[in-house]
């Protein structure tokens, strides 16, 4: 009787012993593959990035938590080879526990540890479970084991599906990953590599990497060193500074990759071969390349730029230091160019600077230097070339100007050219003096009668230059005795919504010489700095605009806004605060009706003192308008000091943004800064729609150019009183 009933309890005990032992074996099975899966992902993890895996704590998580698929009951850690944890997953795992470790190498270096743990719970209750069944009798054990056999091949299929998962990831990733032994011979490639390389795994398996992957130096074309020797022999860092790799292709094309390379080890820390990480930087390569070539060429007409000129005349002066080498620089002026611009517009000017270049560019020795220096102005570097020579070169170089015709929808244009030449020599004391040099040899040329070449000589020049700013000082007095200057206007466009109030107009300065023709100002105000004669021009337009501004607002439209220029000179002059303020007093002008427009120029170089004449006037309800933003070479330095209400974007950057992004990277940081200081922001030279619609996208508040209206007369109006004013006196 006692046997009867020691023999469920002895089938009880083997049940529950064996499903113990089998749940113990299949939870050891399960924990060492996900062990090695996870280890081989974090392993290929430190080879990509040995220096910063183990800052990547998400992807470090992600690897834990998701390759393969978590299971109930698992906990897993990745450790320092110090011991500190880097990541660890959510779950616990309950006790009891089956637990291992696996060290992570790095180059054969130890660098960490991944420990895993998972419940032995489930086979604890299955083999009490077993042992209960046991004691109904052979077939419940029978029953049980085979549950166990079913949960052992479940759990063993669901491996082998995550194990499917983790290569179906690594096939997923964009860069090309290429696996070889110590040999160098392949023994994988990722779907990506197979791409890049155009060989399928098949093909290229068992072949040497140099065979299969032709990398070469982009400077020189010739092959670099052997990746994988190189990882062997202890580098594994990206291609060394300086290179720039290309993999050639059979075809004859290349691609720009980015190549990392590092060493994998088994897990004793063997090394056991190389994988080489391809990054395909065509792209950023090309945008490299043209954001360098857009820094030192022309947009409109694909020549030199002035900064590259100036830089390329710098070294020529270097040369010649050094050497008994002599260059020269060519500056030339376009005659009668502003004509193809007010007749037809701007898209005939420009059709016509690009077509003027080609053909002067045929004209040039191999090793000259052809530059735009803006405008309607050119630059020509004559190299290892003495000045009779270089005058010959030049007088051709008239004559192919001159005989130059340019069709515009059936209009034909010509234009002639003034020619300056300043000799580049060992004497030279830098390149400002050659280029006023030559510049002042070309103002001669015009001033002789225009197409013509001057050479400079340094007493005839200044000779000339100083005459004929004495004759402007005189004529400009004359002309503010006899009421020959006029105000023009140029009204800004609100891009913004918000901005729409009221109407902003800028008043420009004209000036009729003694025939009635209209001189832009750039003829003549330079000599006006020069003879102080800029405070009492600039007095008479702050009196004209304020004593006419209540009849201009009702012309233009309510709330208008007037931006009156100040010259540096002028704003450092005796006497300017209390006749603005006298005026504002008698006329009764508003707050906020008028803005005084400085140039970043003219401010920064008396900063103290504009400073405080800003702020007196701001408290008397006038603003601030900030000019030709950008150009100083310290603008955003002292911006914060300057008490402005308007930042007016340098033209020379707005101009070229509907194809430069140069230029449009520097208005939009311009723009935002100024944004972000609670200042309103205009972009100047809006020539076209185009620049407009640019300007409008990068949230400028408004625009003022030719594109939005070109300069137009004042309207006449009656003074807004008839006090008599007092004449300013200079």
């Amino acid at each position: 009787m006692s046997r009867l009933l020691w023999l469920p309890l002895v089938m009880a005990a083997l049940a529950a012993a064996a499903v113990l032992g089998q749940g113990w074996t299949a939870s050891e099975a399960i924990l060492e593959t996900r062990l090695a899966v996870k280890v081989e992902v974090l392993q290929r993890l430190i080879a990509v990035s040995p220096r910063m895996w183990r800052f990547q704590e998400l992807r470090i998580r992600e690897a834990l938590e998701t390759l393969p698929v978590p299971l109930a009951g698992e906990q897993a850690e990745v450790l320092t080879i110090a011991g500190d944890v880097l990541a660890r997953t959510i779950g616990d795992a309950p006790t009891p526990t089956l637990t291992r470790t696996a060290t992570l190498h790095d180059a054969g270096a130890p660098v960490g540890q991944l420990t895993m743990q998972i419940s032995l719970r489930p086979a604890v209750l299955e083999s009490l479970s077993a042992g209960l069944l046991g004691l109904l009798g052979g077939l419940a054990t029978a029953l049980a084991l085979l549950r166990a056999r079913r949960r052992v091949e479940r759990l063993q299929a669901e491996v082998e599906e995550q194990q499917e998962h983790a290569r179906i990831t690594l096939s997923s990733i964009s860069d090309a990953v290429v696996s070889t032994d110590v040999e160098g011979r392949i023994e994988s490639l990722n779907p990506a590599a197979e791409r890049l390389v155009r060989m399928g795994v098949s093909e290229a398996r068992g072949r040497r990497l140099d065979e299969v992957l032709k990398l070469i130096d982009e400077r020189t074309l010739e092959p670099i060193a052997d990746p994988v020797r190189a990882a062997l022999d202890g580098h594994r860092s990206k291609e060394r500074d300086g290179d720039e790799v290309s993999l050639a292709r059979d075809d004859g094309s290349s691609v720009a990759v980015e190549l990392t390379t590092s060493r994998l080890h088994d897990a004793a820390g063997q090394v056991v071969g190389v994988t080489v990480v391809l990054r395909d930087v065509s792209a950023l390569r090309r945008m490299a390349q043209r954001i360098s070539w857009a820094a030192t060429h022309d947009s409109l007409t694909g020549l030199v730029n002035r900064r590259e000129f100036e830089a390329r005349v710098d070294a020529a002066l270097v040369r010649a230091r050094n050497s008994d080498e002599q260059h020269v620089v060519c500056y030339i002026d376009l005659d009668q160019f502003k004509l193809v611009n007010d007749s037809s517009g701007h898209a005939a000017g420009d059709g016509l600077l690009r077509a003027l270049a080609t053909v002067v560019q045929q004209h040039l020795r191999a090793g000259d230097t052809f530059a735009r220096l803006g405008g309607d102005e050119f630059g020509v570097l004559l190299e290892d070339c003495p000045m009779d020579r270089a005058r010959d070169i030049a007088e051709h170089l008239l004559g192919v100007v001159r005989d130059f015709r340019f069709n515009w929808n059936g209009r034909i244009f010509s234009v002639g050219a003034s020619i300056g030449l300043a000799e580049v020599t060992g004497s030279c004391l830098g390149t400002a003096e050659i280029f006023s040099a030559a510049d002042a040899a070309c103002y001669w040329a015009k001033e002789q009668g225009r197409n013509r070449v001057c050479t400079h000589r340094s007493s005839d020049a200044d000779l000339a230059e100083r005459r004929r700013e004495m004759g402007w000082a005189a004529r400009l007095t004359a002309a503010l005795d006899q009421g020959r200057f006029t105000l023009h206007y140029q009204p800004y466009q609100a891009l913004n919504p918000g901005h729409m109030a009221g109407r902003h107009i800028e008043i420009l300065l004209r000036l009729s010489d003694e025939e009635g023709e209209l001189v832009p100002p750039g003829t003549f105000l330079p000599a006006a700095e020069r003879f102080n004669l800029m405070p009492q021009i600039d007095r008479w337009v702050i009196e004209q605009v304020l004593s006419r501004y209540h009849a201009l607002n009702e012309k233009l439209g309510p709330g208008l806004v007037c931006a009156v220029n100040l010259s540096g000179t002028t704003v450092n002059s005796e006497g300017l605060l209390e006749h603005i303020r006298s005026l504002a007093t008698r006329h009764r002008i508003p707050a906020g009706a008028i803005c005084f427009e400085i140039t970043e120029t003219a401010a920064v170089n008396n900063l103290r003192d504009t400073n405080e004449l800003m702020r007196e006037l701001q408290g008397l309800g006038f603003r601030f308008a900030l000019d030709d933003f950008g150009i100083g070479t310290s603008s955003f330095a002292y911006l914060k000091s300057l008490p402005v209400d308007y930042l007016k974007i340098d033209g020379s950057f707005v101009r070229n943004i509907a194809h430069d992004a140069v230029d449009r990277a520097m208005v939009e940081t311009i723009n935002r800064i100024g944004q972000l200081m609670g200042l309103s922001t205009v972009g100047e030279y809006a020539e076209s729609e185009a620049v407009i619609a640019e300007l409008r996208l990068l949230g400028v508040d408004y625009a003022q150019g030719f594109g939005v209206q070109r300069p137009a007369a004042l309207p006449l109006t009656e003074p807004s009183d008839t006090a008599t004013l007092e004449k300013t006196v200079a």
